[in-house]
C-alpha cells in the first residue's frame, strides 16, 4: 500500500522531489509522477519540498474517529514527547496540559507520553551497552532511518539494535495493563510511523499526525487557549516523567542513556563505546557509508532522519514549525521535576529482516549507450550537474534503464537541442528575421538579411534600423504592442517587394520582423494579370466576329426560309387546285 498519493493535476514536473529525495525513490515517466513504494523510506522530504502541494500523505482517520466517538471503546493516545515543543507556546496560552485536555475532549479515554516507552527502550539500550557484545549499536527509534537500513544498507543490520521503538513499546505496554481490545492510536510528528504501526498491529492501533490533530481540533471548534480557562492544569493528574522525554532532540537518547546509567562515563565513553549523534537524513546516509566501509569504530549511535530531531518531523503543522524553540521547550519540559521511572520490562525484541529492493543494473555498454543518447559519448561529456534530480549522468542513465526516469530529462541537452535548433532555424530559413529594441538598435540580424543588406552581423548590430529601411512599422509595434501580420510593402533601398510580419516580445520589450522576399511571386502575378487581360481581349475579339457571322448567317437563313415557304405555299395551293379540277 502506497502511503504517499501524488495529485496529477497538482505535478508540474518539476523535479524538486526528486532532487531531495535521497533514495530517488520516485518515477518520471510519460509526463506521470510515481512515489516507489518498495524503495520508499517515507523521510516526508517530497511532500513538504513540492511547491505545488501535489504530494499528499495517505492516512485515513476514520477508523480513529469511530472509536472515539464509541463509548464501549477505550482509546488511550500516545502522545509524542516531541509535542512539548510544539503545543506550549505560552503567548498564545497553551501548555502541554491544555493539549491532554483537547485530546480528552475529542474522546481519548487516556492520554499518556510515548516517553514511557522511551523509558523502557533506553533500559534495553543500557543491557546491551553492559552487555558490550554488539561491535557497535545503531539506535533503532527513528522507522525511517531502520527502512533506510533494512532496504539500501543491509550488510548493518547486525549493528542494529533489536529493540523496538517508543511507540510500538508504549503501545505493548499500554496494551498488557488494559487489555488488547484498547485502542492505543499514537500522536505525532512522524510519516513513517504510519507504516510501522500499521505493520505491528499487536502494539498499536493507528497514527494522527499533529497535522490531522489540529484540523481536526480546528473541524470540532475546539480552541487550546479557551481551553486555559478551564482549569485544565489543576485537573490533570500527571503521569509518571521519565527524563526520556529528551528523545526528540539532538542527542536525546544518548542523554537519557547516560543519565539512567549505574556505571560512570570516561571521556565520554562507556564500556568501550563512544557515542556519537547523527541527525538528518544526509548526514545518516554518509554516516552509514563510513561504517560500511569500515571506516568507524565502537560506536552507540543515535539515528533521526530529522534534521534537528523529532521536534522538526515532516508532518508538523507549519504555522507551529519551529525547531530551535522546540528543542529548548522539550529540554527544559525534560528536565523539570522529571522522576527515575522503574521499567517494566514488556516485550521489546525486534529482529530486523533485509528488505533490499530488487535492482536491475545495467552493464557498462548498455550505461554508455543511453549516455550517448544525450549528447554524452564520454565521461568527459557528463555534466553531473544534478538539474533532472540524479547526482550524476551515470544515475540518471540507470534510471532510465530501470523505468524510474524518462531518457530526456536532462536539461542541458534539451537546452543544447533547442538552441542548436533554434539557431539551424533562424540562419537556414530564407526570410529575413531582424530583431531591434525600444531604441531601433538592431539586436538580432540573421544570414538571410545579412546576404540582402550586405551588411554583417557584427556590423549591423552596432547599427539602428533607419539605416537599413524604414522604420515606421517598428515604431508602430513598439507603440501599440500590436502585431503587424503579413503586410505588404516596398523596401526601397532594395527595389524589393516584401511581406512582412512584426510581432511585439513584451519579456524583452523587442520587435522581431519576418520578411518575405515576395518580388518574384509579385513579377509572376503581374505577368499572369496581364496574360489574362491578353486572353480576354482575344477572346472579345472572337466573340464579336462569331456574333457578326451569326448575324449574317441570321439573315441570310431569314430569306432563304420566306423563299422556301412562298414555294412551298404555292406547291399546295396548285395540289389543291388540281384536284378540285378533277
Amino acid at each position: 500500500m502506497g502511503y504517499i498519493r501524488v495529485k496529477e493535476a497538482n505535478c508540474k514536473n518539476c523535479y524538486k522531489c526528486l532532487k531531495h529525495c535521497d533514495v530517488k525513490s520516485i518515477s518520471y515517466i510519460n509526463d506521470r509522477v510515481e512515489v516507489i513504494d518498495d524503495q520508499c523510506i517515507l523521510c516526508g522530504h517530497c511532500v513538504n519540498i513540492c511547491p505545488q502541494k501535489a504530494k499528499t500523505v495517505v492516512n485515513d482517520p476514520t477508523d480513529i474517529l469511530r472509536w472515539l466517538a464509541d463509548p464501549e471503546t477505550r482509546v488511550v493516545a500516545s502522545l509524542a514527547p516531541s509535542y512539548a515543543g510544539l503545543y506550549g507556546r505560552k503567548e498564545k496560552g497553551e501548555s502541554p496540559a491544555h493539549l491532554r485536555a483537547a485530546l480528552r475532549a475529542l474522546g481519548f479515554d487516556g492520554i499518556e507520553e510515548t516517553a514511557a516507552g522511551a523509558n523502557e527502550v533506553t533500559a534495553e539500550y543500557k543491557r546491551l551497552l553492559d552487555e558490550g557484545t554488539m561491535d557497535s549499536i545503531l539506535t533503532t527509534c527513528c522507522p525511517t532511518v531502520n527502512t533506510l537500513i533494512t532496504k539500501y544498507y543491509p550488510e548493518l543490520i547486525p549493528y542494529m539494535a533489536p529493540v523496538v521503538s517508543p511507540a510500538l513499546a508504549h503501545g505493548r505496554m499500554i496494551k498488557e495493563r488494559d487489555g488488547a481490545s484498547t485502542r492505543v492510536v499514537f500522536v505525532g510528528p512522524c510519516l513513517s510511523k504510519i507504516r510501522e504501526i500499521r505493520e505491528h498491529p499487536e502494539s498499536a492501533d493507528g497514527v494522527l499526525t499533529f497535522r490531522q490533530l489540529d484540523a481536526l481540533l480546528e473541524e470540532r471548534g475546539i480552541d487550546l487557549a479557551a481551553i486555559n480557562g478551564t482549569g485544565a492544569e489543576e485537573e490533570e493528574t500527571a503521569p509518571p516523567a521519565p527524563y526520556s522525554r529528551i528523545y526528540p532532540v539532538p542527542e536525546g537518547i544518548i542523554k537519557d542513556v547516560k543519565l539512567n546509567s549505574h556505571k560512570g562515563f570516561a571521556s565520554g565513553s562507556y564500556n568501550g563505546y563512544s557515542f556519537m549523534s547523527v541527525c538528518g537524513l544526509e548526514n545518516v546516509i554518509a554516516f552509514l557509508k563510513e561504517m560500511s566501509a569500515g571506516h568507524c569504530g565502537r560506536l552507540f549511535v543515535e539515528l533521526n532522519s530529522c534534521e534537528g530531531g523529532c521536534v522538526n518531523g515532516p508532518l508538523i503543522p507549519e504555522e507551529r514549525r519551529a525547531a530551535f524553540q522546540a528543542r529548548i521547550s522539550v529540554e527544559q519540559y525534560a528536565a523539570d521535576q522529571f522522576e527515575e521511572v522503574e521499567p517494566v520490562r514488556p516485550a521489546l525484541e525486534l529482529d530486523f529482516k533485509a528488505e533490499t529492493p530488487s535492482k536491475d543494473i545495467p552493464d557498462e555498454k548498455t550505461i554508455r549507450k543511453i549516455l550517448a543518447e544525450i549528447g554524452k559519448p564520454t565521461p568527459d561529456k557528463e555534466l553531473n550537474c544534478g538539474s533532472c534530480g540524479y547526482n550524476t549522468c551515470r544515475e540518471k542513465a540507470i534510471a532510465v534503464y530501470q523505468g524510474k526516469a524518462e531518457l530526456y530529462m536532462c536539461l542541458p541537452y534539451m537546452s543544447d537541442l533547442a538552441q542548436s535548433l533554434s539557431n539551424v532555424t533562424i540562419n537556414v530559413t530564407p526570410n529575413y528575421i531582424v530583431a531591434v529594441d525600444r531604441d531601433l538598435r538592431i539586436v538580432e540580424f540573421n544570414q538571410a538579411a545579412q546576404k540582402k543588406f550586405g551588411v554583417s552581423r557584427k556590423e549591423a548590430l552596432k547599427t539602428e534600423l533607419f539605416e537599413l529601411m524604414d522604420p515606421a512599422d517598428f515604431e508602430e509595434v513598439l507603440a501599440t504592442h500590436r502585431n503587424i501580420v503579413n503586410k505588404k510593402t516596398h523596401l526601397e533601398s532594395r527595389e524589393t517587394i516584401i511581406e512582412e510580419t512584426l510581432v511585439y516580445v513584451p519579456e524583452q520589450d523587442i520587435v522581431i520582423g519576418f520578411f518575405s522576399d515576395i518580388t518574384e511571386e509579385e513579377r509572376r502575378k503581374e505577368e499572369t494579370r496581364r496574360a489574362r487581360l491578353e486572353a480576354a481581349e482575344m477572346a472579345q475579339k472572337v466573340i464579336d466576329k462569331q456574333m457578326t457571322v451569326a448575324q449574317e448567317i441570321a439573315s441570310l437563313l431569314g430569306e432563304t426560309t420566306a423563299e422556301t415557304k412562298v414555294t412551298l405555299v404555292n406547291l399546295k395551293n396548285q395540289i389543291l387546285s388540281e384536284g378540285e379540277q378533277k
